[in-house]
């Protein structure tokens, strides 16, 4: 399924329960951050490598972290098509700008952050 289709679907899931009137950009960004909380919660005040075994290990623990991603993912796509951006464009635009921000031969194997917004106005985007 393309995501296109995917985001056909989370439309008519909306739309068929009638729960567009209910819905603005804040709304849906809200519910996305909610939703991101509950998959961090998973892992909230544990070891992040005990983690990572234990959800390989463990099914009924990786089936939670697949639900609550799922539920950001079909946030996402409900914001897309709310304003109706396509998705796929704008995650391969954000691609292109990281990879320009985060130039392998600057970052490799190492941690960094660097600021999005300095880094705009830096080179002029």
């Amino acid at each position: 399924m393309e995501l296109k289709d995917l985001k056909e679907k989370a439309r008519n899931f909306i739309d068929e329960r009638d729960w567009r009137k209910f819905q603005t950009a804040k709304d849906l960004a809200e519910d996305i951050s909610v939703e991101a909380n509950e998959l961090l919660e998973l892992f909230l005040w544990n070891d992040g490598k005990e983690l990572d075994k234990k959800a390989r290990e463990d099914k009924e623990f990786l089936q939670k972290i697949k639900n609550e991603t799922a539920d950001v993912f079909f946030g996402c796509l409900a914001m897309a098509d709310h304003l109706d951006f396509d998705l796929e464009e704008a995650f391969l635009s954000k691609m292109s700008q990281l990879e320009k921000r985060y130039k392998v031969e600057e970052v490799k194997g190492k941690s960094v952050k660097i600021d999005e917004e300095q880094w705009l106005k830096k080179n002029k985007f």
